[in-house]
């Protein structure tokens, strides 16, 4: 019974870890739901994201272009 409450108490961590990370790219950053959710998997390391977010996000943007083209 203690390791499935362990098990609960990680997951609730990592959800809220997530969701903050939704947050800033919401709120400070100004992305849009599909770049919000590139942003949260590409850095999983901190709770908020970084400041360099916009130059990444166009440098993806880029490849994706290149790729498709």
């Amino acid at each position: 019974m203690v390791f499935r409450r362990w098990i609960a108490r990680t997951h609730c961590l990592r959800s809220a870890i997530r969701s903050r990370r939704f947050i800033d790219a919401y709120h400070n950053k100004g992305l849009n739901g599909a770049q919000a959710a590139w942003a949260a998997r590409k850095y999983r390391g901190h709770r908020v994201l970084p400041s360099t977010l916009m130059a990444d996000l166009n440098i993806a943007k880029a490849k994706r272009a290149l790729l498709l083209d």
